[in-house]
């Protein structure tokens, strides 16, 4: 169908908003919100996210995406009244001269789960772990990229978070062009190990059932398992859902650079999607059919020495722990990452 027609194809009324390149389909506001709440509840559907009894952690950092979780996890516990949903946000410890960068986030991150009376944990990185993100930097813990400090700590603090909370499972917003990416990250690397621990955490290849943790080893350490809502949804869905949703956007960036690496690997796969109709969709596919093929429990997962927690195969002491003893040999502070 061609981009320029003017009504949407689902009503056949009003005028279109939203073209689908993928399906030809075009979507007024009504009906485009709809088909993005109905896509998400297929997915949890799909990949048996939830079950009775669960307390889930909302990662809600105020970007679009955690806010468009927020809200179609708000919309959808109106319907669960099994399944209790409670907001973290993580504080990084980043101002800007232009503005300050997480307490902009935390008021839209506030502001969303406010509306469906979700509470709401901030933690920060200076409490966990002693130091915020650019004294991480400054003293010199890493020295690639502060994506990947930032990831490694956000993660451990959300487990923290969740753990603390009593928490059976962690929502993050990740979507279909993040997991994307990921995967086609991992098959560069030839990475087939991470690709198997992040299927074990989200329960690909088996169930996320929590009879099922253990096998999958996402227990050790009382590693929490991560789900994924958002994950079969463009970015450019989330973004226009959010519009249309009336959330506000940041308006201050972080200051920090961006993974290089995935950036490449995104503006790879933008070309791709122009000559490849559905690549990203064939990446998850490949995943999930991969893991089903080699189950996630085959994950070989073993317990940080210092704190107990998930650590690579191979690794005594997880990045986290790495990351913290680092900036307190260098600095004198620092905290125990501390055990579960």
């Amino acid at each position: 169908m061609d981009s320029s027609v003017r009504f949407c194809s689902v009503c056949g009324t009003n005028s279109g908003v939203y073209f689908d390149e993928v399906s030809g389909l075009k979507y007024c506001s009504s009906c485009f919100v709809s088909y993005v709440y109905k896509k998400v509840v297929r997915t949890v559907r799909y990949y048996r996210m939830f079950e009775r009894g669960d307390r889930v952690v909302l990662a809600v950092s105020g970007g679009k995406d955690s806010v468009v979780l927020a809200d179609i996890m708000g919309r959808l516990g109106r319907r669960l009244r099994w399944v209790e949903f409670v907001g973290v946000t993580v504080d990084e410890g980043i101002r800007t001269p232009a503005g300050d960068y997480r307490a902009e986030a935390l008021s839209l991150a506030r502001s969303v789960l406010e509306k469906y009376s979700i509470p709401h944990r901030v933690y920060t990185y200076k409490e966990l772990f002693g130091a915020t993100l650019p004294e991480f930097m400054r003293a010199g813990v890493y020295a690639g990229s502060a994506c990947s400090v930032c990831g490694v700590l956000r993660r451990r603090a959300l487990n923290i978070a969740a753990r603390e909370l009593g928490a059976t499972k962690i929502a993050t917003g990740h979507n279909k062009d993040d997991e994307a990416q990921t995967v086609l990250m991992n098959v560069l690397r030839g990475d087939l190990e991470r690709m198997i621990r992040a299927g074990a955490a989200e329960g690909i290849g088996g169930n996320l059932s929590r009879e099922k943790e253990a096998e999958n080893g996402v227990g050790v350490g009382g590693f929490i398992p991560r789900v994924k809502p958002l994950k079969r949804l463009y970015e450019r869905e989330i973004a226009m859902y959010a519009y249309l949703r009336g959330y506000g956007f940041q308006s201050v960036e972080c200051p920090f650079p961006r993974d290089t690496v995935r950036d490449a690997v995104r503006e790879a796969l933008d070309i791709l999607s122009t000559r490849i109709s559905g690549v990203h969709d064939a990446l998850l596919n490949f995943e999930d059919k991969l893991l089903e093929r080699l189950g996630s429990s085959t994950a070989h997962v073993r317990a940080c020495r210092n704190c107990g927690e998930p650590t690579s195969p191979g690794r005594e002491l997880c990045k986290a722990c790495e990351y913290v003893l680092r900036y307190a040999e260098k600095s004198g502070g620092g905290v125990s990452v501390g055990a579960p």
